[in-house]
């Protein structure tokens, strides 16, 4: 595998040549520190040449995970998020002891993350994302990205929770109610910390009320009164519910 490895990277060094004139090879340390510095001038078609140098020329050396790391950073930054991916799971796979590997888990995710379609479309990328970033916190409960992490869970569980309230949304506009309480019940129970479940339960709220089931709109709609953006039409709809009979909101 390493070997394929090494081929690849001599034939993108060969194709290099083709069009431009290469860097003069150097020295394992100095081949890594100059790849560096252009990931950290933003000189990224250069970074990429320079830490494959390094992995090339210089494979047993001790910088081969440093710049198998960077090499997937770079690719990260030039938003090519599937093959950040491939060079992270390489270090991942043949350098599983390496001071990189909490950096290179933590990356890869993102990098699963950022690769994922829009909610609108397939949501299996965004899954497997979220279960990336979970086995890295199992992994790591104690790591210095944990914080970070539990964002990124948040922005891709908003991003799932946001299409199942589309649903609802739709089979509202299609004139079913019940469909679309289905999918806000879900969103609600599901994913009840994200910014969809707000509007889930007011939406959810509303066919209750509609539908005569007062009592369920009334618990639903008190439930929003902390809610910033909720709370004021909630007391309006509660303030409405309270004046009918406590035998028409029982029932």
């Amino acid at each position: 595998m390493k070997l394929i490895r090494i081929c690849l990277i001599a034939l993108s060094l060969l194709a290099s040549c083709a069009v431009r004139e290469t860097l003069v090879p150097l020295e394992a340390k100095d081949e890594f520190e100059r790849a560096l510095s252009y990931y950290e001038t933003r000189k990224y078609d250069r970074a990429i040449e320079a830490f494959e140098r390094v992995l090339f020329y210089h494979p047993s050396s001790e910088y081969v995970d440093d710049a198998q790391y960077w090499l997937g950073r770079t690719y990260l930054e030039r938003k090519e998020s599937d093959q950040a991916i491939v060079e992270f799971d390489y270090l991942i796979r043949h350098f599983p002891n390496s001071p990189r590997l909490e950096d290179a888990l933590f990356y890869r995710a993102k990098a699963l993350l950022e690769s994922a379609p829009n909610y609108e479309k397939d949501l299996s990328g965004l899954k497997r994302a979220i279960q990336s970033f979970d086995e890295f916190l199992t992994r790591f409960p104690n790591s210095a990205y944990t914080d970070d992490v539990k964002r990124e869970i948040l922005a891709a569980r908003n991003r799932l929770a946001r299409k199942e309230l589309e649903n609802g949304r739709l089979y509202g506009k299609l004139k079913e109610p019940q469909a679309a309480l289905l999918y806000y019940q879900y969103v609600i129970e599901t994913y009840p910390e994200t910014e969809s479940a707000a509007e889930a339960r007011f939406r959810a709220a509303l066919i209750h009320e509609h539908s005569g089931r007062f009592q369920e709109a009334m618990e639903m709609f008190q439930g929003l009164l902390e809610d910033e953006k909720y709370k004021g039409d909630a007391a309006k709809h509660i303030a409405d519910l309270e004046k009918r009979t406590p035998e028409q909101i029982e029932q």
